[in-house]
């Protein structure tokens, strides 16, 4: 399949704005600096450049070059081929013993997107306005080196003035090459807190059915960068921009819950399907593709709203209360109690807050004096209720009925004491022993 034309270049000139001076680490300036020694240009280029004119610390640093993926691999020792076909070869150096790895990526265009998300081939140009044309928004559209200085043809630097997220040309032709880029303008909104700009949130919601071409992995990535992003509820503009029921099947049925910034996945999630039923939260997780270890921890956070129902209910009955939040925690565990408790503070009416904040302290309360709470916190174990007569499934069932006697008064938790409840028990069911 043929080939793009050309892309249009833009009749102005290229801007330099001598203002904007990045500080550019050392690896990435050695790998600029060696580049243009051997006669070629070289640019650090798209996020970075963006984070670091925002004053933020980039999570990594990619550079572009006119130079062909042979000539980056015989100018630098150490190289991997990371995806060599599209241009992109790894640096790699070394630092106390530890591997640091930069991407270099030939100028080049993209083929055609046969699958509206990959170009099925690529052509490398000399040109870095065509590379940069490229590229999804004009925030990201903008490199820099020391030499000639800020590059930005598209004026990202303006939009980054104005807050807004803006595709790099005709946004219907950005969105048609690559349908994850629908969601990437959501995500980087809510990673900068910008407003998407209105062309562009247009052909959202005109072409977000090419969403649909995108697989589940790369949607997961990005739905999750964006609800543990600064603005998470930014996550409402997938459902504003009708892109909802592209996500997942039932996707589009949620009433979401709120979200607070910074959260760990699964508490995000947790947040996100906090008034879904728990059937359906499972069988969305399982269709984006999230793993395992998250989705049991939200399963257990979302069940545990049951048992916080039982606290809630039980608030003037000390005993039962105690008993309640004692259950809440063998249930979860210490390692996501904590976070049960950020999730109902969230989600919960701001009236229960005073209520929710004395269960946080009942429970470190509990944890400081040790308290036992667990089956392995008793003063008997399995071995005991076997040598009284019980087998199988039995020991399990009288276990957890002795937890939720000690659970009732700890002082119950004394081996002695505990046998004699399991003899007697045993003795009413089976006769004499």
């Amino acid at each position: 399949m043929a080939l793009k034309k050309e892309p249009f270049i833009l009749r102005k000139k290229m801007i330099n704005a001598k203002n904007v001076k990045i500080n550019i680490p050392p690896y990435p300036k050695l790998i600029i600096d060696k580049l243009m020694e051997n006669g070629y240009e070289a640019y650090i280029v798209g996020g970075c450049v963006r984070d670091e004119i925002l004053g933020k610390k980039p999570d990594d640093y990619d550079v572009t070059t006119n130079a062909k993926p042979e000539d980056i691999k015989k100018i630098f020792k150490k190289t991997i081929d990371t995806g060599i076909k599209h241009g992109t070869v790894s640096v790699l150096f070394y630092e106390k013993g530890k591997p640091l790895i930069y991407e270099v990526t030939t100028f080049r265009i993209d083929g055609d997107y046969i699958d509206g998300r990959h170009p099925k081939e690529v052509r490398f140009v000399g040109n870095l306005k065509d590379d940069l044309y490229r590229r999804d928004f004009t925030i990201n559209a903008m490199a820099y080196n020391d030499s000639k200085g800020l590059i930005d043809i598209f004026d990202g630097i303006k939009d980054l003035d104005k807050k807004v997220v803006r595709a790099v040309g005709n946004p219907i032709e950005r969105f048609t090459e690559d349908g994850l880029r629908l969601l990437r303008a959501i995500r980087f909104s809510a990673k900068l807190g910008f407003d998407i700009e209105k062309n562009t949130e247009n052909a959202i919601k005109e072409i977000g059915y090419r969403l649909e071409n995108v697989s589940k992995e790369r949607v997961l990535v990005e739905l999750t960068k964006t609800i543990t992003s600064k603005n998470p509820m930014f996550v409402k503009k997938i459902f504003d921009l009708n892109l909802s029921k592209y996500i997942c099947e039932g996707f589009s049925n949620l009433k979401i819950g709120k979200i607070e910034p910074n959260l760990s996945v699964y508490l995000a999630y947790s947040c996100l399907l906090y008034n879904t039923e728990i059937n359906e939260v499972i069988n969305i997780l399982k269709r984006l593709k999230l793993d395992n270890n998250n989705i049991s921890k939200i399963k257990s956070l979302l069940e545990a709203k049951e048992i916080y129902g039982k606290i809630y209910k039980s608030r003037n009955n000390h005993i039962d209360y105690m008993m309640a939040i004692k259950e809440l925690i063998n249930f979860l565990k210490y390692d996501l109690v904590y976070d049960f408790i950020e999730l109902i503070s969230i989600n919960e009416n701001s009236k229960t807050k005073i209520i929710i904040n004395d269960i946080k302290e009942k429970i470190k309360t509990l944890q400081d004096e040790k308290c036992p709470i667990f089956i392995k916190d008793l003063d008997i174990d399995g071995n005991d209720i076997m040598a009284v007569g019980y087998t199988g499934q039995e020991v399990g069932i009288v276990l957890n009925s002795i937890l939720k006697i000690v659970h009732k008064n700890r002082a119950y938790n004394d081996k002695n004491i505990l046998m004699d409840i399991i003899k007697k028990i045993y003795k009413n069911l089976r006769g004499t022993i």
